[in-house]
């Protein structure tokens, strides 16, 4: 029977049967190759390329020439149905392998398979497909026979032409994983951040991109930053103090940079009817007050503001009660559930409120040492700033970075 008879062997790898799923392509990152369907396995092995022995010779030539290896294909043409399918490619190399060296313990090392399994495979192949592909010579080892270099011959041709014709879809499949392979690369840079209206607004508004922020309170973002679970954190302390370079696992350096300074004071009813003054009057009798919550600077700050004076936060109706965000205050304090809240003038004046001054803080950035010429980094902190010389209740933070 010839190793070409169309009534023995019947290819699966028809055009109208590709759409079913019979022939594909699947990749991992590196092209490296994985088996899909059951019939035929097409890879392009980009970073280890290597010809099989079947296809040696002008497809090699040809890959040298093109600067890319030449695709690998795994061929498995099913005999029936219900029957295990030969790896055709595969015993195409074992049968190329013995006409090189006819002995099959010396085709086996070629292949780092063991000679049981080398045998295993001609046998179990002859006894699917009813050939007889090698014979044994005494005193000359195993040679191949008519049938056996026609089956090399048909594999080697298969190949080639396959090559030919999947070079292009695998070029461009190879380069669209490529995009999204760098694009994934590139993730966004996370950043655990006291809250800021600026900050907010450039993240919103995509003046700065590839940033991811999470806003906490100061001492939660330092505390993720010095645990890595970050790349960056932003924090606020009083003006003139120069924070030093937060901790970093194992030792890391990191960078701070000054964002902007801004006005903080108590955010109160417009025209200010309760004629709140200073911290103290949030203690007089009837006046409610709402508050930031724990771990956030803007807190810290009025404790200590509170403990200068001697005033005890159990005086103060309304300190348990919590807000995560200045324009969360501000919008309390608008919709007339408090008198007065502690927070930015930026935020008093988005709801047309009144403000009291306290004081002026910068806030800051801090970020890994290795990130402060990153692009998105060095975006985001022109953004801010440049925001911050253009908005009421901010300043650009001062040259000497204070």
């Amino acid at each position: 029977m010839s190793a070409t008879s169309p009534s023995k062997w019947r290819s699966r790898t028809s055009a109208s049967r590709s759409a079913s799923g019979i022939i594909g392509a699947v990749y991992e990152w590196g092209f490296h190759a994985l088996p899909f369907g059951n019939c035929l396995h097409i890879s392009d092995d980009r970073m280890k390329p290597r010809a099989s022995t079947a296809s040696r010779g002008r497809g090699d030539a040809e890959s040298a020439g093109s600067g890319a290896p030449a695709p690998r294909v795994r061929l498995a043409v099913q005999i029936a149905d219900g029957d295990q399918a030969p790896d055709l490619t595969g015993l195409a190399r074992l049968l190329a392998a013995l006409e090189s060296s006819p002995r099959m313990a010396a085709a086996a090392r070629e292949l780092d398979v063991s000679y049981r399994t080398a045998w295993s495979r001609v046998v179990e192949a002859e006894r699917l497909t009813g050939f007889h592909l090698v014979e044994r010579v005494k005193g000359h080892g195993t040679r191949l026979t008519e049938t056996g270099r026609a089956v090399v011959a048909a594999v080697a041709a298969f190949e080639q032409e396959a090559e030919r014709g999947l070079r292009r879809p695998i070029d461009r499949l190879a380069a669209r994983l490529a995009a999204v392979s760098s694009s994934a690369a590139r993730r966004p840079l996370r950043l655990a951040a006291s809250h800021d209206l600026l900050l907010q607004r450039c993240l919103a508004e995509r003046l700065a991109a590839g940033v991811q922020v999470r806003f906490v309170g100061s001492e939660e973002a330092l505390e993720a930053f010095a645990r890595g679970e970050v790349e960056l954190a932003g924090f606020h302390v009083p003006a003139g103090q120069r924070p030093a370079a937060p901790a970093r696992p194992g030792g890391a350096a990191s960078f701070v940079a000054p964002l902007a300074r801004r006005e903080q004071g108590l955010i109160v009813a417009p025209g200010n009817p309760r004629r709140i003054r200073d911290v103290a009057d949030l203690a007089r009798t009837g006046l409610r007050f709402v508050n930031r919550q724990r771990g956030a600077a803007t807190r810290s700050w009025l404790d200590r503001l509170l403990r200068e004076q001697g005033i005890s936060p159990e005086r103060i109706a309304g300190y348990e009660i919590e807000e995560a965000s200045h324009l969360a205050v501000a919008a309390t304090v608008a919709a007339g559930d408090a008198d007065a809240g502690f927070g930015l003038k930026a935020a008093a004046l988005r709801f047309g409120l009144g403000f009291v001054s306290i004081g002026v803080e910068t806030y800051w950035l801090a970020g890994d040492d290795a990130l402060a010429r990153d692009g998105r980094v060095r975006e985001l902190i022109a953004a801010v700033r440049r925001l911050a010389a253009e908005t009421e209740g901010y300043m650009t933070p001062p040259s000497s970075g204070k």
